[in-house]
C-alpha cells in the first residue's frame, strides 16, 4: 500500500492569475513595479490592480516556463528587496486582511490567496485581525468624503457590531460569512454591509471600495502645430514618426519604462480638440521600437480611420471636407510600467527560438487580441476545439494523431451553429464519413449518429452537411 503526501507546494500551487496585490515595502520608490494601475494604502503598503497587465505576465510566465509566484516574488525581491510581503487576491480588501495577518506573524514572501492553504488561513482570521484594517480604510473614506459617510456613527456601528459578537459567541467572521452583506447593512450600517461584502465576495468589482490611483510621475510630451491642414493619413504617419522619436528621445535609453498608454490630442480644422487614447496590451518600449514605430503606428491608425468614419457620418450634412483635416496635436504618456533594466534582461532569454517580443509586438499592433484554441477528444466537430487561455500548457491526454487524420476530409470553414436544411434530393452528394461520440451517454444510442456528406449545389458550390438518425439534414460547414 503507498501513502500519497501532499506538499506545501502542492497546497500553494495554485496558479490562477489573481487580480490584485498589497504589497508590504518600507523602501518603494517605484509603485509600478507589476502594474501602472496602483494606490497607495498608507505609508509603507501600496495596491496594484493586475489586471491591466495579464496578458504581459502569462506571457513572461510562459516564457520563463515559471508558476505566477515564483515570477512575481523574483520581481518583487529584485525591486524592493528581500524584506518584503506581498499577498494577492480577487479583492483588494481580502489581500489587505491577509497582509495584516502575515505582518502579525513576521510573513516575508508571497502569498496567494487563491491556493487551499492560504485560503484555509484566511478563513480562521479573528475579529481583532477583521477590524484592525478598518481605521486605515476609514481614514481614506474621510479623505474622498463619499455622500453619507460619517466618521463618529462609522465607529459607533464598529462597536456595537463588536459587542453582538462577543454577546452571541461567534469566533470568527467566516463563521457568520452566510449571513449576507444585507443582513449586516439593515442590522448595523451600511459602510460596515460594504465591508462584509468585501471580506467574502468571489470576483474582482471594486464595489465602492476607495481606490485612488497613484499620481504617476510627469511624463514627457510633445506637440506640433501644422503649417497647413493635413488629411491623409500618409502624411500623418510621417510626421507622427517624426514626434514618436522626439518623445522616444524624451525618455532613458533603457528597458526601464515601458510605456501603457499614450494620449493623443487631436486639433481639427473646426477647432474642434479630440482626445484618442493609445493603449497596448503589453508594455510597449519605445526606444526598441525605433526609427519606425510601427507599433505605435499601427494603433495610430486605427484610431485614425475609426475617428474619420465617425466624422464622416456626423458631418455629412455640413459644407465640411469629406476627410475632416488635422491641424495639430499633443501626444503625451500616461501610464508606465518600471521595470529595472536587470529584469529586463531575465526576460530577454530565449527560450526554444521563439521570439516573445516579436509576438507581443504584433499583439500590440493588431486591433483584437489574440485567441489560442486547444483539441478536445471529441468526433462532433462543434465540441473538438474551444477557446484557452494563452500560455495555458498544451498537453493532451489523449493520442490527438486519430483525431487529426479524421479532420483531413472536413472543411476550412464552420458554422458557429449548424443549420437545419431541407433533403437535398437529388442534388450531388458525396458521402465522407459515419460518426458518433460517446454514445454510451445517451439513452438513445442512434441519436448520436451522424453521415456526414459533400453536397455541391447546381451552381459548383460544395456545402460540408450531415444527417442524422431521424433522417434530418443539417449544414455545418462550407469547402472553399
Amino acid at each position: 500500500m503507498t501513502t500519497n503526501v501532499i506538499s506545501l507546494g502542492e497546497l500553494r500551487g495554485d496558479d490562477s492569475f489573481p487580480a490584485f496585490a498589497a504589497i508590504y515595502a518600507p523602501d518603494c520608490d517605484n509603485p509600478f513595479v507589476l502594474s501602472p494601475a496602483a494606490m497607495r494604502w498608507s505609508d509603507d503598503i501600496h495596491l496594484n490592480r493586475l489586471g491591466d497587465c495579464r496578458q504581459f505576465w502569462q506571457a513572461q510566465k510562459k516564457k520563463l516556463r515559471v508558476k505566477l509566484a515564483e515570477l512575481f516574488e523574483s520581481l518583487l525581491r529584485q525591486a524592493y528587496g528581500d524584506q518584503t510581503l506581498a499577498v494577492f487576491g480577487r479583492h483588494p480588501w481580502q489581500c489587505l486582511l491577509y497582509l495584516y495577518y502575515q505582518r502579525q506573524h513576521a510573513g516575508r514572501g508571497l502569498f496567494l490567496l487563491q491556493s487551499p492553504l492560504d485560503q484555509n488561513i484566511y478563513r480562521s482570521l479573528d475579529w481583532d485581525q477583521w477590524f484592525a484594517p478598518q481605521d486605515e480604510l476609514a481614514r481614506h473614506w474621510q479623505e474622498i468624503a463619499p455622500r453619507g459617510y460619517n466618521p463618529e456613527q462609522f465607529r459607533a456601528r464598529q462597536a456595537r457590531l463588536k459587542r453582538f459578537v462577543e454577546r452571541i459567541g461567534v469566533a470568527t467572521p467566516a463563521a457568520m460569512s452566510s449571513a449576507g452583506e444585507t443582513s449586516i447593512t439593515r442590522r448595523f450600517d451600511r459602510w460596515l454591509g460594504r465591508i462584509w461584502h468585501w471580506t467574502f465576495q468571489q470576483d474582482s468589482d471594486l464595489a465602492r471600495f476607495p481606490w485612488r490611483h497613484y499620481a504617476q510621475p510627469r511624463r514627457p510630451r510633445v506637440e506640433r502645430e501644422l503649417e497647413y491642414p493635413v488629411n491623409q493619413w500618409q502624411y500623418i504617419a510621417l510626421l507622427l514618426r517624426e514626434d514618436l522619436a522626439r518623445l522616444a528621445q524624451k525618455l532613458p535609453r533603457d528597458d526601464a519604462t515601458h510605456v501603457n498608454r499614450m494620449c493623443w490630442e487631436i486639433a481639427l480644422f473646426n477647432d474642434r480638440r479630440i482626445e484618442v487614447e493609445l493603449s497596448f496590451r503589453h508594455p510597449y518600449c519605445l526606444h526598441r521600437d525605433a526609427p519606425n514605430f510601427d507599433t505605435a503606428l499601427y494603433q495610430a491608425r486605427y484610431l485614425y480611420d475609426d475617428l474619420m468614419r465617425e466624422l464622416s457620418a456626423r458631418e455629412s450634412d455640413l459644407d465640411l471636407p469629406e476627410a475632416m483635416p488635422f491641424v495639430g496635436w499633443k501626444i503625451d504618456i500616461r501610464e508606465c510600467l518600471q521595470l529595472t533594466p536587470q529584469l529586463w534582461d531575465l526576460f530577454a532569454r530565449d527560450v526554444e527560438n521563439l521570439d516573445y517580443r516579436r509576438i507581443q509586438e504584433l499583439q500590440n499592433k493588431l486591433p483584437l487580441a489574440f485567441e489560442s484554441y486547444r483539441f478536445h477528444a471529441s468526433f462532433f466537430p462543434e465540441d473538438s476545439f474551444g477557446c484557452a487561455p494563452i500560455g495555458m500548457p498544451l498537453e493532451h491526454d489523449y493520442e490527438a494523431l486519430a483525431w487529426t487524420d479524421s479532420a483531413v476530409n472536413k472543411p476550412l470553414f464552420f458554422y458557429r451553429d449548424v443549420i437545419p436544411i431541407p433533403c437535398p434530393g437529388r442534388l450531388q452528394k458525396i458521402f465522407l464519413e459515419r460518426n458518433s461520440n460517446q454514445w454510451w451517454l445517451d439513452g438513445d444510442a442512434l441519436r448520436s449518429i451522424r453521415d456526414y456528406y459533400l453536397l455541391r449545389d447546381r451552381r459548383g458550390r460544395c456545402s460540408w452537411v450531415y444527417r442524422d438518425a431521424d433522417g434530418a439534414w443539417f449544414k455545418q460547414g462550407e469547402f472553399s
